[in-house]
């Protein structure tokens, strides 16, 4: 990109447009700042209070409609949990119940072996020591 015979590229300091600058020539803008009415991008001439009372007024309302999403979504969970339940008391088979209890067993098993790791504990939990007779009641 450069061709043969010219000099390098311009760094900076080297002449370029910043060396044209001064501190005189940049306007001081917070001399000009409103507390009461800063310049605002959007809805420029609201006051800090309004943008107060505006910011508040969207958090409640967003925090209204998410209540009312979470209603209607756990009402109609609900319904449609009972609804599957009934529907897998009716219509599964004995095989396809034992391996979901099987599958549910072994979760289980997994989350208590991490369980006793994370509380530093050994992997299995420590057998009884004492003998005892299976004869005797």
């Amino acid at each position: 990109w450069l061709k043969s015979g010219s000099k390098s590229p311009k760094r900076f300091g080297e002449g370029g447009v910043f060396d044209r600058m001064d501190l005189k020539d940049i306007p001081d803008r917070w001399k000009k700042l409103n507390v009461e009415n800063p310049p605002y991008k959007y809805f420029p001439n609201r006051s800090r209070k309004q943008t107060t009372v505006y910011a508040w007024i969207g958090i409640a309302a967003f925090t209204a409609f998410g209540w009312f999403l979470f209603q209607m979504v756990e009402k109609y969970t609900d319904s449609k949990q009972d609804m599957w339940k009934e529907y897998a008391r009716t219509h599964m088979t004995f095989q396809q119940a034992s391996m979901n209890r099987n599958q549910q067993d072994a979760f289980r098993e997994i989350m208590m072996k991490a369980r006793r790791q994370r509380l530093g504990l050994p992997p299995e939990a420590p057998g009884s020591v004492e003998i005892r007779d299976p004869n005797e009641p």
